[in-house]
C-alpha cells in the first residue's frame, strides 16, 4: 500500500514539473523518481538529474489508535475484525540536479506544487481500502531542525541535497480478507438483584 499511494504522488508531481520544464531537465520524461537516495552513488541506479522521493519513516497515528471491531454491511450483517491501523509517513524530496541554480528551481517548483495540492484523492482499485478504493491524505511540510538534518544526511551516506521534508497524513491500512461475520445485537436482557434484607 505504501508504495502504489507514494507512487501516485509522484506521478502527479512529475506531471506538473515536466509541463514547465519537459525535457530540458534530464532528456526524459521521467523527472520524478520514487527510490532510496542513499543509491544515488550506486553504478546501478540512474538518480542524477532528479527530484527523489525517499520514505525516511513510518509512524502510526496513535490519536486513532483505539478503533471500532465492528463494521455493518448490507442487509444488517456484522463483521468483526481489528481495527484498521492509520500512518503518517515522512518523505525526503531531495533535487539531485548536478546545475544548482537550477536545483534550487526545481525545488521551489516541487514546494509551489505541494502548497497547491495539499489534499490527494488516490484510487487504486479496491484493493481493501474499505472506501471504494479511494484514499484520501494530506501533505504538509514538516520541519526538522539542523541537527536532524545533519543526522540525516550523515545516515544516508551522501552529502547534502537541496531538499525538503513532507509529512503525509492518515493512510489508513485495513485487511478486509481478514475478518468473520458475527450476529448483531438485538436484544439486551438487564437483570437486578436485591441485595438488601
Amino acid at each position: 500500500m505504501l508504495y502504489p499511494v507514494l507512487n501516485a504522488i509522484s506521478d502527479q508531481l512529475n506531471s506538473s514539473i515536466y509541463k514547465k520544464w519537459g525535457e530540458t531537465i534530464n532528456g526524459t520524461s521521467e523527472i520524478v523518481q520514487l527510490n532510496n537516495i542513499a543509491n544515488i552513488n550506486d553504478e546501478k541506479n540512474d538518480l542524477q538529474n532528479k527530484i527523489i522521493f525517499t520514505l525516511i519513516k513510518v509512524e502510526e497515528e496513535t490519536s486513532l489508535k483505539n478503533g471500532n471491531f465492528y463494521t455493518k454491511k448490507e442487509k444488517a450483517q456484522i463483521i468483526k475484525h481489528q481495527p484498521p491501523i492509520y500512518l503518517n509517513l515522512y518523505l525526503l524530496v531531495s533535487v539531485t540536479k548536478k546545475t544548482y541554480k537550477e536545483a534550487l528551481q526545481l525545488l521551489s517548483d516541487t514546494i509551489t506544487f505541494f502548497q497547491a495540492h495539499k489534499i490527494f484523492l488516490i484510487q487504486l482499485g479496491d484493493e481493501g481500502s474499505g472506501n471504494d478504493g479511494h484514499y484520501r491524505i494530506t501533505i504538509e511540510q514538516h520541519e526538522i531542525n539542523l541537527q536532524e538534518v545533519f543526522d540525516m544526511w550523515s545516515n544516508l551516506g551522501n552529502k547534502h541535497f537541496p531538499s525538503v521534508f513532507y509529512k503525509i497524513r492518515l493512510l489508513k491500512i485495513f485487511d478486509f480478507e481478514k475478518f468473520e461475520d458475527t450476529k448483531p445485537v438485538k436484544k439486551i436482557k438487564v437483570q437486578y438483584e436485591n441485595n438488601y434484607h
